[in-house]
């Protein structure tokens, strides 16, 4: 028999150098996977990168500061920019951006500047909300008893208008009042402006004639601003009369009365005197839906006031509806929806629903998965709400959740379990239309532990798939301008407030921190040989030339290799804008970076960190990691 030949096992992997590419690393963080488990467009970390360029990983626009100064050294209230209806007497401006601080309103001009304050003697720490619909503006502080609206921005009146005492009557001659008839007079004060009226006096004041004749009227004078006339109703109790119609109405007079005589029992109107032009409660937030007011009760935090039809100040005592949430929850926000008013509690979504403005229902929402930290946390995106709650980011499209946050969660998780329940009730939500991103401002942004904000791509976020990315922005509030903009290139606009300075910053503009360096980090998928190891030799990328420094550091197998400074181009010039006497000649509009790696940097994984500090919009396309493996897996524990 021939002699047997051993014959070796070819190797499974060639021992020659290769390169594993990541093209296009910008399709937004992934922190579920492992880092060896994510597609290679996918991140770690995505600080102050934008995903707007499919294909490139670029730097996303600065900001800048806008407020010319800072009002002190705590956060704002409160924030609003509001648009108002020119048609009403002595408006200043159709729009106008009120600011709360210390308990105090004040105005921000679109140049930045402050204006003295507008109202004084709100709560100095709650949050402040400013709802509006064309005609006024309200400052809702949920603790104030008298709530204030203004039509202008600068003058505050109360809102809703208080009824007076009683008037006094008396008779004299010359009239149609009947004789031995017993008479019932009352008044309102008005508000002619916006056509507002309070409820009848407290106490009526009746007069029995002696005589044929006519009644004179006393009326105390309201020491309110807003109102400017006084409406008189009169019944005649002796004829059968059930009911008090206005008689007549007059402007306010000097001094501490008013005084009209009336001559006729004709009474000018059938209008009754109001009995539900209560003034509202004490108020936390609300909005405007079905052409009425809805704000939430700061004391029974499950119930709903809402206003008289078309009457914004006239809150009826019993115009008003308990949401049955399940265990002892409380309405955490308002949003409108078409024919749909979303209430969003803390664990719960419920929906009022009103075919017209005359008749609502309430119903669960079945589809549902959670509520909402506060006012603030959620946004109307497209057809859908986002709201932030304990479990996650959702969009309920007034049906059903679904989950945005899927790829942050553990970011997410971590937020919930270390903040403080009172900074969860401030995370703040905004849709930016203009870059198409959805911001939440956060007071924990995993894993750093400071503030910032996760940032969700609308465009790249489709077909089931999110993409996100993250910065590093201390922010409180949003305030976007999205009304009828006067000047071009205002609308889309978008402002927030800092977190711990009363200051107001202008976002998504220019490419600066606020005329310094933005910092930019990634941290890249883990590049993996399984079993084998590897000699991970060299790493070249490809960018697009800006100033600015750039360090990379290589992980392998969690460990690093050290920090190396890459030459980004700073200076070089651009395809066809370089300059030689009076010729243009070529420049570069993409280059490769190449580094080489320390000799220690063998093992089985590689993760490229990369830090970007500058003032231009850097981009990265491409790297590709060198390396040499081995020609087999190791037989023995390492």
């Amino acid at each position: 028999m021939p002699a047997q030949q051993a014959k070796t096992r070819p190797a499974t992997i060639g021992k020659q150098y290769q390169l594993l590419p990541v093209i296009g690393p910008s399709a937004g963080i992934d922190l579920r996977s492992s880092p060896t488990l994510m597609a290679p467009e996918r991140a770690r970390t995505l600080v102050n990168f934008s995903l707007e360029e499919p294909g490139a990983l670029v730097v996303r626009p600065g900001y800048v500061k806008f407020s010319t100064s800072s009002l002190g050294s705590s956060r704002l209230q409160g924030g609003q920019r509001v648009y108002l209806n020119t048609a009403i007497p002595a408006a200043a401006s159709t729009m106008l951006t009120l600011m709360a601080f210390g308990g105090s309103v004040y105005s921000l001009s679109d140049s930045g500047g402050w204006s003295s304050v507008l109202l004084t003697g709100l709560n100095a720490t709650n949050e402040i909300y400013f709802p509006h619909d064309r005609d006024m503006v309200a400052a809702l502080d949920g603790a104030s008893t008298a709530i204030f609206k203004s039509t202008n921005g600068s003058s505050w009146t109360r809102f809703g208008i208080a009824s007076g005492p009683a008037s006094s009557c008396s008779s004299k001659s010359g009239g149609a009042f009947q004789s031995a008839s017993e008479y019932e007079f009352t008044y309102t004060y008005k508000d002619r402006d916006l056509a507002v009226e309070s409820n009848g006096a407290t106490t009526v004041s009746t007069l029995t004639m002696g005589s044929t004749g006519a009644v004179e009227v006393q009326c105390p004078n309201s020491t309110d601003a807003q109102v400017d006339a006084i409406v008189v109703y009169a019944r005649n109790k002796t004829s059968g009369e059930t009911v008090k119609r206005k008689a007549s109405s007059f402007a306010m007079q000097g001094g501490a009365h008013s005084t009209i005589t009336l001559i006729s029992t004709t009474w000018g109107t059938n209008d009754e005197v109001p009995t539900d032009h209560d003034l509202p409660s004490v108020l936390s937030f609300g909005v405007v839906w079905k052409n009425r007011w809805w704000a939430r009760d700061a004391t029974t935090t499950n119930r709903i006031h809402f206003t008289q039809l078309f009457q914004p100040q006239s809150w009826p005592a019993l115009f008003y509806i308990d949401i049955p949430f399940e265990r002892g929850d409380a309405i955490q926000a308002l949003v409108p929806l078409g024919d749909i008013l979303l209430v969003f509690g803390t664990t719960k979504v419920f929906a009022i629903i009103g075919q017209t403005s005359l008749d609502f229902e309430v119903r669960p929402t079945i589809g549902s998965q959670d509520g909402a930290f506060g006012p603030r946390s959620v946004a109307v995106i497209e057809n859908a709400v986002v709201h932030a709650s304990a479990t996650g980011v959702y969009a309920f499209d007034g049906t059903t959740d679904k989950l945005l946050s899927f790829d942050i969660e553990p970011g997410w998780r971590d937020l919930v379990e270390n903040a403080a329940a009172s900074d969860l009730s401030r995370v703040a939500c905004v849709t930016h239309q203009k870059r198409k991103e959805l911001r939440i401002a956060v007071p924990k942004r995993y894993p750093s532990g400071t503030f910032g904000e996760w940032v969700m791509d609308l465009g790249r976020s489709r077909g089931g798939e999110t993409a996100w990315t993250e910065t590093d922005r201390n922010l409180s509030f949003y305030m976007l301008w999205d009304g009828p903009e006067s000047v071009a290139g205002n609308r889309g606009r978008l402002f927030a407030a800092e977190s711990t300075r009363a200051l107001v910053f202008e976002e998504a503009t220019g490419t600066t921190a606020n005329s310094s360096n933005l910092t930019a980090e990634y941290e890249g998928p883990g590049l993996t040989l399984g079993s084998f190891r590897g000699r991970w030799v060299d790493l070249r990328g490809e960018y697009e030339p800006h100033g600015g420094a750039l360090a990379i550091e290589a992980v392998v197998d969690g460990v690093s290799m050290g920090s190396q400074t890459v030459n980004i181009g700073s200076g070089l010039s651009v395809y066809g804008t370089g300059q030689y006497g009076t010729a243009q000649y070529s420049g570069a509009g993409r280059r490769q970076f190449f580094k080489n790696l320390p000799l220690k940097s063998d093992g089985r994984t590689f993760v490229l960190k990369m830090i970007y500090v500058g003032q231009e919009r850097f981009k990265l396309y491409s790297y590709h990691s060198g390396l040499v493996p081995e020609t087999r897996s190791r037989a023995f524990s390492e």
